[in-house]
Parts: structure tokens; C-alpha cells; sequence
């Protein structure tokens, strides 16, 4: 038993130490933001960013018994708290004092935490790649994980043939019926039918193929739960102690495998949930006997699998529940909202603020809580997932969180709907219903749009203008798809332009530095090879409670102004090109600033949107080279850039761009009214 338990913290501390180096990085990075100007913009954003990488170093460390790290954190986060309430004023003299805090943390990390065995040596990278790369022992073998990487993103590449296939044996359908109706065609009848009897039997094939090639390679890339519940059961211990709690642990669902990039992801949230469970849901011993419960308290992880290729995993305790009354005082005292707006609002809405980062139901603010991230972060992370987050509550009985996430991250269901004219698909989880209104029959209450569901009144609003593009025309008095879409208890009524039915996508994340745009989670490679946009029903729920639609793009000219789009990346290319043809803008692509400029000397545009970190030419040179040019001079350029800082943007001012647009803080809306300013 007490070689298992050594043989845990080892690889605990192994997997701690991997992860706390990517937090150091990140904190590295905001610190030299921080340090460049600390009276510019990203100054604050970069504090919000150490603020929260010390909050979740922090718990990392103590599941793992690191207190220095801890300590250290815990120190940080204080500090940079004060910033964010605006005690402290963001300068050079609290520059320093991170970097020393970073320069001791850091050591602290190389070295060997007190009590833990020498690390297992790790095989080098050279070593890897020699003429044996595995070690093989009995029936297993160690690969490097980039290997499997590539396998599953080979297998991933199939996928596309599979829907491909599929597709054309939908044309084929079609062409069959068409022909089915000309009587005078009966050979030809039969011969389509035959040929489409081998489409058919080769896509069912190619199907069985790629699924059974794709599972196995995702089989590769699984390994149980265990090690994170494993760490768990030490840090309630610790915690429970600290605080003064007794406490049952218990865990199920240790031996289910999953993607390891889904078991990494999922970490740092259930870490978030335990530690909320432990500290804000567990009463006192004393408190909880004289409610007539048991003294030592209930916390429980479970994983379990779930249809549709989907895991559940669960954090429930059996405290005192959340006190909605304390929730609703300390959204007050955070100014999230008035008195007279928290006293107003609904117990479920009081129930949603327990996500906003910077509310927090603490009486004071210590190393376990108090700074209102927790379940913030849980959300965010669950829902880069594409996952969605459940809680249930009970005054006196307790709290339970449910994180629903895919099993893996590559292939994914979808509804694909159209808003306007681009296609968009929204994860079939977060669907309810499809059903066809009239949009000119809808309800109103207080002024706003909406529609009578199931006993319930839902929020109305279409997805076109949530998303800032033009509407498709319709007919007064014409039926309208309508999506019932849900993001927790949360529930929403969007006008689609049109339903094309469930859909199963290759799925990819958005490429830095694309990694956050509102509304969007994703891209799906459709069957004929076209992209979609994921979108996040969170957020379109968000936006449609705010009473927040972007503005719909400019009704039509009598020519169609043409845009020409500049960018190194395929994905943000297509995206781009995408959004401003669905607004009514004629567009042509290029893939650097080079293909861009010998474009334009043959075929000059109305504006060009350009990328700037580009091979061969970048974005500032071809600006300068546009404003040099006697007869391109004038045409109006729109840098959407990675490069955020206060230098970079001077740059493209100097070079000539009219606008100067930062991809971390990229938003259509903004975008697409850029151009309707300048062209």
C-alpha cells in the first residue's frame, strides 16, 4: 500500500511540474507586458492573467502537498488582487516585485519538493528518434506522444474522405430521383441505380474503415481518470484539516479511459469544484450536527460515460447548499449589480451569477478563497471543451456540478443551420428543439421579443444579428426555423435562415491567436469540404439576454464593394472570406503579402484586410508599399494582427493603415462596421 501511494505522488508530482511550468510561462509572458508599459491597455489584461495563473498554480500545488509553491502564489495573488480592487496602482516598483516573486518561484520548482524521491529520468528527444524509438515490455510499448498525435491527426484527414463520400451519395440520391421522373429515360434509370447501389456499398466501406481506423487511434491516446482522482483524495485531506472539516471522500469512474487532451483540460476545473465543495459547501462539524446531520460530511467524484460519445463528470457534497440570499449581497458589494436589480432577480438568475469572474461569497479572502475565479474558470474551461456546465443546488442537502464534455476531440455532432447566408452549426447538445413560427407573430414582454415554449417564455432574437451579418429576405406572414437552444437551465428561441439537419463535422479548434471570438468555439470541415463556424451556445445565450445584436450589414449597393483578405492561415482566411460574402461584400483571398501585391498591381479592390506576422512579405510592408503607390495610394487597409503591442500598433499607424484591428480581442461585429466606415 505504501509502495501505490509513493508510486501516485510521484507521478503526480511529475504531471504537477509539467503543468506549473506552462503557468510560469504564461506569467512570464504577462510580466513583460506588464513591465513594457504598465500605463497601457494590455497592462491591466496582463495582471488579470498572472491573477489568475497564481490562483490556479496555486491549487495545483496544494493537491500535490507543494505548500512554497503555494505559499508563493497565494503571496502573488494577494498582491495582484489589490490591483484588480484598485488599491494598488499598476507601475514599475509592482513590475519588480513580480519578477522577484517569479525569479523565486521558479527556483522553487527546479527544485526537488521536500520529501519526494529523485525523479524518474525522461528519455531525451534523441533518443526517441533513434532506430528503436519504443521500449517495449511484455504487451506494452512507450511511443512519444507527438507520434500518436500524428497518427490520429492522419486518421483525422479520413474523416474527410468519409464525409466526402457520403456527400456524394446524397447528389447521387438526388440525381437518381430526378431521373426516376422522365419516363423516357428507363435504361438510363437503371444504370443510375446501379451506380449508385456501388456508391452506396464503397461509402459504407469507406465508412467502416475510417470510424474503426479513427477509434483505434483514439484508443491509442486514452488513459484512465485515475491519476486525477488519485490526487484528489490528498488535497481534501489537507484541506479538510486546514479548514477544520471531517470529511468522506469518495471517487467512481477511476478506471474509465479517456482522451488524454480532454483528462488534461478537465484537471484544472475539478480541482476549481472540490475545492468550492470542501470550503463553501461542507459545514462545520458542530454546524452540521445541530442541523441534524452526520458530523463528517459527503464529497464525491464521479465519471461515467454517456451516449453520443460524451462523459459526465460530477462534484457533489452534501452541505448547506448555496445560500442564494449571500449570493445576491455579494454581487452588491462586488458592483456587479444595484441593490434594487439583485433584490429583483430570480433565484435562477441569482443562481447564474455564481460564474462571473470576481464574485465571491467568502467573508474574507485567503489561501483556499475569497477572489471569485472558481467557478469562472470552470466555466471557461469546460466550454473551450465544448462542453457545457450543470449545477443543481438544495438548501441544507447540498451541490452538485456537472460538467458534460466529448469523449474526444476530433469528431463532432452538430445541427447545421444557416445565418443569412453562412452556414454555422450549434453542438447538438445544446439543442432542445426545432420548430417553424412566424417571426411576425411573436410575443412581446417588456419590449423584447419572445416566444411561448413548453410553458415556458423564451427569449426570441435572431442568429443573423447576433453574429452581425445580414438577415435573408423573407416574406411578411412566411414561417421561419426556429432553434430552441440551451446552455445549463438556460434557454433561448433563434430565428434560423434555414435548417440542413444533424450532421456529424471533422472538428478543429480555432488557431492561435484566434483562440477566444465571441460566440465561437470551433470550425467543422463540412462533407463537401466547406467550413462552418461552432458556435457556443453559452455565449449566444449571453448575448441574447443582454439585448446585445450586432448590427446587420448595409443593404446592398448597386456595386458590390470588393474586399481582398491577406492571411498565412487557411482557417483564418475561410473564416474571414466566409463573414464578409455572407455581409454582402464580393471577396478575393491571398496568402501573404506578396501574393496580395501582385494582386492588386493586376486588379485593384475597395479594401484590403490584411494579417501582419506573414512570410515572404508582411502586412507592414505591403501597407507601405500601398500608400507609396501612385495609383493604389488611397485604398483603405485593415491590419488584423496578433501583434498587440503599444510599438506594433505605432507601426501600422505609420505605415499608413486605416485601421489596426487585435486578434485576442477579435469581434465580426467590429470588424465588418470597420468596413462599412471605410468603404
Amino acid at each position: 500500500m505504501a509502495d501505490r501511494k509513493d508510486d501516485i505522488r510521484t507521478r503526480l508530482l511529475a504531471t504537477f511540474t509539467a503543468e506549473a511550468e506552462e503557468h510560469l510561462q504564461a506569467m512570464s509572458a504577462s510580466l513583460l507586458t506588464l513591465d513594457r508599459d504598465p500605463a497601457a491597455p494590455e497592462a491591466r489584461a496582463a495582471a488579470e492573467t498572472m491573477f489568475r495563473e497564481a490562483h490556479t498554480l496555486k491549487g495545483a500545488a496544494r493537491s500535490v502537498g507543494r505548500t512554497d509553491v503555494e505559499t508563493l502564489c497565494q503571496e502573488m495573488e494577494s498582491l495582484l488582487s489589490r490591483v484588480s480592487r484598485g488599491e494598488l496602482a499598476l507601475g514599475r516598483a509592482l513590475a519588480e516585485e513580480l519578477r522577484v516573486a517569479l525569479e523565486s518561484l521558479a527556483r522553487r520548482l527546479t527544485a526537488p519538493a521536500a520529501g519526494a524521491g529523485p525523479p524518474a529520468p525522461a528519455p531525451s528527444a534523441a533518443a526517441a528518434d533513434t532506430e528503436h524509438p519504443a521500449a517495449v515490455t511484455g504487451d506494452f510499448v512507450r511511443l512519444r506522444t507527438a507520434k500518436l498525435d500524428a497518427l490520429v491527426l492522419q486518421a483525422e484527414e479520413l474523416l474527410i474522405a468519409k464525409l466526402a463520400a457520403a456527400e456524394r451519395v446524397r447528389e447521387a440520391e438526388a440525381v437518381g430521383a430526378l431521373v426516376e421522373r422522365r419516363a423516357d429515360l428507363g435504361t438510363l434509370g437503371a444504370r443510375a441505380r446501379e451506380l449508385l447501389a456501388h456508391l452506396r456499398r464503397d461509402a459504407r466501406a469507406v465508412t467502416a474503415g475510417v470510424d474503426g481506423l479513427l477509434a483505434e487511434s483514439q484508443r491509442l491516446r486514452t488513459m484512465p481518470a485515475a491519476p486525477i482522482l488519485d490526487g484528489l483524495a490528498l488535497m481534501v485531506h489537507d484541506l479538510a484539516r486546514a479548514l477544520g472539516r471531517e470529511v468522506e471522500w469518495s471517487a467512481t469512474g477511476g478506471e474509465l479511459e479517456l482522451d488524454r487532451k480532454v483528462l488534461q483540460a478537465l484537471k484544472e476545473p475539478v480541482i476549481h469544484l472540490v475545492r468550492n465543495a470542501v470550503d463553501h459547501g461542507v459545514e462545520p462539524p458542530d454546524e452540521r450536527a445541530g442541523a441534524g446531520k452526520p458530523r463528517r460530511a459527503r464529497v464525491a467524484v464521479t465519471v461515467r460515460a454517456l451516449e453520443g460519445n460524451r462523459i459526465e463528470l460530477a462534484v457533489a457534497d452534501d452541505g448547506r447548499g448555496i445560500d442564494l440570499a449571500r449570493v445576491r449581497a455579494a454581487a452588491v458589494r462586488a458592483r456587479l449589480l444595484g441593490a434594487e436589480q439583485a433584490e429583483a432577480l430570480s433565484d435562477d438568475g441569482a443562481l447564474a451569477l455564481v460564474y462571473r469572474s470576481g464574485l465571491s461569497t467568502s467573508p474574507v479572502i485567503t489561501a483556499v478563497s475569497g477572489h471569485g475565479l472558481g467557478l469562472a474558470i470552470v466555466r471557461e474551461r469546460v466550454g473551450q471543451l465544448g462542453g457545457m456546465l450543470q449545477l443543481e443546488t438544495r438548501a441544507g442537502a447540498g451541490t452538485t456540478v456537472r460538467a458534460v464534455v466529448p469523449a474526444a476531440i476530433a469528431t463532432f455532432r452538430g445541427l447545421l443551420v444557416r445565418a443569412g447566408a453562412i452556414p454555422v452549426l450549434l453542438p447538438m447538445d445544446g439543442v432542445d428543439a426545432v420548430i417553424r413560427i412566424v417571426p411576425d407573430e411573436a410575443r412581446y414582454v417588456e419590449g423584447r421579443a419572445a416566444l411561448a415554449w413548453r410553458d415556458q417564455t423564451l427569449l426570441l432574437a435572431p442568429l443573423a444579428e447576433l453574429l452581425g451579418l445580414a438577415r435573408a429576405p423573407r416574406p411578411p406572414g412566411a414561417k421561419q426555423p426556429c432553434v430552441v437552444v440551451r446552455a445549463g437551465t438556460d434557454r433561448a428561441a433563434l430565428l434560423a435562415d434555414g435548417v440542413d439537419g444533424e450532421l456529424e463535422v471533422l472538428a478543429k479548434p480555432l488557431e492561435p491567436p484566434l483562440v477566444r471570438v465571441r460566440h465561437v468555439s470551433g470550425v467543422g470541415i463540412l462533407g463537401t469540404g466547406q467550413l462552418a463556424l461552432i458556435l457556443r451556445p453559452a455565449d449566444l445565450l449571453q448575448a441574447v439576454a443582454a439585448g446585445v445584436a450586432a448590427p446587420a450589414a448595409a443593404p446592398g449597393r448597386p456595386r458590390t464593394p470588393s474586399v481582398l483578405v491577406v492571411d498565412d492561415s487557411i482557417t483564418t482566411r475561410a473564416m474571414e472570406k466566409n463573414l464578409l460574402e455572407a455581409a454582402g461584400y464580393a471577396v478575393r483571398v491571398a496568402v501573404d503579402g506578396a501574393d496580395a501585391w501582385a494582386q492588386l498591381r493586376s486588379e485593384p479592390v475597395d479594401l484590403v484586410v490584411s494579417d501582419v506576422d506573414m512570410p515572404r512579405m508582411d502586412g507592414f510592408e505591403l501597407t507601405a508599399r500601398i500608400r507609396a503607390d501612385r495609383r493604389l495610394g488611397e485604398l483603405p487597409v485593415i491590419l488584423v494582427t496578433a501583434l498587440e503591442s503599444r510599438e506594433d500598433k505605432e507601426r501600422g499607424i505609420e505605415v499608413g493603415a486605416n485601421a489596426y484591428v487585435v486578434k485576442s480581442s477579435f469581434d465580426q461585429s467590429n470588424l465588418l462596421d470597420i468596413i462599412r466606415r471605410l468603404v
